[in-house]
Order: structure tokens, then C-alpha cells, then sequence
């Protein structure tokens, strides 16, 4: 558990702390052991610090005159001039935070982290930043945080919300409506937007939802760099609200026109990245003609589409349902897919013909709902899929194994003209 207040912490005794403390007044001798006998988690750290403070490209730990360590925060990437370094009791103490916080996330297993006000010290673009790189690289561990920030809130895709009231000398804790939390991210009952998330960034990627939210800076961070600073990918939360009727084509243009308008006075660069669904080719073209190629459309009906591989839906059952056998999973998991691909509700029984990887069939399936079904059936309803929440499990499992960047070029090429597109993209 992190204390609420965590001041001077750039200098430390010297020391051999397998943990850091509470008050975090530790940490250089914390990172000197890692720097010292774990190099790869130590860049690993720095590449976390340089996404989130663009003026920070590198640290250290030194030895000072007086006996003890101190850390040391460089502007530059060669380490080699002592004197153009800072000292990071003279840097700003969102910094500090920063660092104590990933160290934590990155040298524990599985653990409750408790972190008092995380945006106390932090710009709202780099708590979100923060929390990104929490969720997306470190979520095996329980986050629990406290905040007064409507920011945080929207950024951080909480499983539960809890609300603290204060009267007397007594605090009353309530749970509060996830559903209500949509109200945090909208600039009017409509837009599904957080003036946050636009004052806090240049470049702004609407995209469809949360699970594309943290799957694809996740896909650009580990397929081509950091992400660009200033540059993140905001969801459109409830497109149902914007039409009821009418076809995915206008429903597309409705929010485009919409959120150019608003984010227009307030950003550099605005990029849409929907999904196609069932729109047609015709339609695709007028859409991008429309648009005036600030919208892209995924290849796919949508994410979930790339993720239908039956050793990877096997890894993610098995490590959700203790007892199953991966080998004997695969196999079914697989036969399942086979049996189910060409039935109507999947939306692609026209072209299935019982090949899992005809890029044809992959393009039309409704993917999201397949995983769903054949997870459940061959787990006997001990396990369902949840898109929000699993998504991201499988992305990393087919990314990790030995053919995933090659099966999954075509979603790496989409994010990344998404992500470099929208750099010298002006807003509309």
C-alpha cells in the first residue's frame, strides 16, 4: 500500500530491499539491485518512463559523496556527462510517483496494489498513460485506487466503483452504477467524450470501444515503439445512442461529423477506426470518399476477428478453469469452432467452408459471439467470454507465439497507420 504522501524519495542508503516500502523511501536502493542484477526490467522501466514524461529519455542510480544512492533523471539517451543529468529530488514529484508505482507493478506476482490519489502529481495525459501500461502490461495484479479524478475514473475500465462519504468521524463506503461511470466520459448526453480526454492530448484516435482501448497501443507498443506522446486512443462509448435506426454507414458518419466538430478547436489531429460490421464494399468506399480519409475501417467485422485460434482460446480457458487439460481443450476447442463457424447466427454461413483460417470467413464472422459460445460449451458454463475483459489475454497469447506477428500482420498494419497516420493528420 502506497502512503499518501511519498516526498524526497531521489536519494536512499545504501541497501540490498528485495521489496519497496510503503513511503517508497527505498527506491534508489530498489532500482540499483534491479539495474544491478535485472537490466532487461530496469529498460523495461525506463521505456515505461520516456511514454509517459516526453522530456525524460533515460535514468540511474549513483553513489553520492555522502555514502548513500541517488537517482539520477536524463533529458538525453547517452549517459555519459554526469552534469546534464537531474537529480530526481529536483525533478517533478509526478516523476517520482510514477517510477515507485511501476517498479512495484513490475517486481511483484499477482498482488493487491493499493495507490492513494494516483493523480495527485501526475498531468491527466500521463495518469491515463499510467494506467494504460498498468492494465495492459501488468494485469495480473489487483489495482485498488483511490481518486477524486473523473479522469481516472474514465480511463481506468474499473471492474468496481466505490464511493466514500465522509460525515463526523464516521465514513460510509457505497458502490456505485458502472453504468453511470459513461457520464464521466461525455461532453453532452450524446458524444460519449470527456473534455479531459481532448484538453489532455494533440492527437486524438477514436476508436470503437474499451477492449480496442487497451489492445492497440498494446499491439503498436510491442509491434513497432512507445507510443507517440500526446497521442491517445479514446473509445466512442454507446453507439447505440446515436441512431436507432438507420444503417451502419450513417451511424458511422453521424459520429464522425459529430466528434470532428467538437475536438476540432481542441487538437492537432483527429483519426477514426471503426469497424466494418456489415458494411458493404460500395459503402466502405463512400464512407472513406465522405470522410475525406480521416476514417478508417478495420479489414475485419471487428476485433474479436482475429483472435478466433484454438490454442489460444485453449490457453485462456485453461487459465481460467483449473483442471481442464490444454491438449485435450485444443482439440475440442477446435472441433467446436469447425461445428459452429457455418451456423446463421455467426453471420458467416454463406462462405464457411470448415477452414478456420480462410481469410474470407474470418473477415465476416461475427468472432465475438463464436469465442463466447464455444468457450462456455466446452468449459460447461464454467467460464464465459467476455470481450472487455479477455480480449487483451488472448491478443498477448497470439502475439506471443512463434507465427502471431505474422498471422496478425494485417490488425499490426491497421493500428499502425492509425498511430503514424494520425501524426500529421490536422483536425477537421
Amino acid at each position: 500500500m502506497f502512503d499518501a504522501q511519498r516526498f524526497g524519495l531521489g536519494r536512499s542508503e545504501f541497501g540490498y530491499p528485495d521489496r519497496l516500502n510503503s513511503s517508497a523511501d527505498n527506491l534508489p536502493a530498489v532500482l540499483n539491485r534491479i539495474q544491478g542484477e535485472r537490466a532487461a526490467v530496469f529498460a523495461r522501466l525506463v521505456a515505461h518512463i520516456r511514454e509517459i514524461f516526453s522530456t525524460i529519455r533515460n535514468l540511474s542510480v549513483r553513489p553520492t559523496e555522502q555514502n548513500d544512492l541517488e537517482i539520477l533523471v536524463w533529458p538525453i539517451d547517452e549517459q555519459e556527462h554526469p552534469e546534464l543529468s537531474v537529480g530526481l529530488n529536483n525533478s517533478g514529484t509526478g516523476v517520482a510517483q510514477a517510477i515507485a508505482i511501476l517498479t512495484v507493478a513490475m517486481t511483484l506476482d499477482e498482488a493487491v496494489i493499493i495507490i492513494d490519489e494516483i493523480s495527485s502529481f501526475l498531468h491527466p495525459a500521463a495518469a491515463k498513460t499510467l494506467l494504460r501500461i498498468l492494465q495492459t502490461n501488468y494485469p495480473q495484479h489487483q489495482y485498488i485506487i483511490s481518486t477524486h479524478s473523473p479522469e481516472v475514473l474514465s480511463a481506468s475500465s474499473p471492474s468496481t466503483v466505490h464511493f466514500v462519504r465522509k460525515s463526523g468521524f464516521e465514513s460510509s463506503i457505497s458502490p456505485v452504477d458502472l453504468g453511470r461511470l459513461e457520464d464521466l466520459r461525455q461532453v453532452t448526453g450524446q458524444l460519449g467524450i470527456s473534455m479531459t480526454d481532448v484538453f489532455a492530448v494533440d492527437r486524438i484516435i477514436w476508436i470503437e470501444g474499451p477492449t480496442e482501448e487497451l489492445c492497440f497501443p498494446y499491439i503498436y507498443t510491442n509491434s513497432v515503439g512507445p507510443m507517440p506522446r500526446s497521442t491517445m486512443f479514446v473509445p466512442v462509448i454507446a453507439t447505440g445512442d446515436f441512431s436507432q435506426t438507420g444503417t451502419r454507414l450513417e451511424l458511422v458518419l453521424e459520429i464522425y461529423n459529430r466528434l470532428s466538430s467538437a475536438a476540432a478547436p481542441l487538437v492537432k489531429s483527429v483519426t477514426f477506426g471503426f469497424d466494418s460490421e456489415d458494411l458493404s464494399e460500395r459503402n466502405k468506399e463512400d464512407l472513406l470518399r465522405r470522410s475525406g480519409g480521416h476514417v478508417h475501417l478495420l479489414p475485419r467485422r471487428h476485433f474479436e476477428c482475429y483472435l478466433i485460434e484454438s490454442a489460444a482460446i485453449a490457453t485462456l480457458v485453461v487459465a481460467h478453469v483449473p483442471g481442464l487439460q490444454f491438449d485435450e481443450l485444443h482439440k475440442r476447442i477446435e472441433e467446436r469452432l469447425v461445428a459452429l463457424g457455418g451456423e446463421k447466427e455467426f453471420k458467416a454461413a454463406d462462405i464457411f467452408k470448415g477452414n478456420l483460417s480462410d481469410p474470407q470467413w474470418l473477415a465476416k464472422v461475427d468472432a465475438a459471439k463464436l469465442i463466447k459460445r464455444v468457450c462456455s460449451e466446452v468449459s460447461e458454463q464454467r467460464f464465459e467470454f467476455a470481450k472487455k475483459v479477455h480480449s487483451l489475454e488472448l491478443l498477448k497469447t497470439r502475439m506471443a507465439s512463434v507465427t502471431g506477428k505474422e498471422d496478425l500482420a494485417e490488425l499490426i498494419a491497421y493500428v499502425s497507420v492509425l498511430v503514424d497516420g494520425s501524426k500529421d493528420r490536422p483536425a477537421v
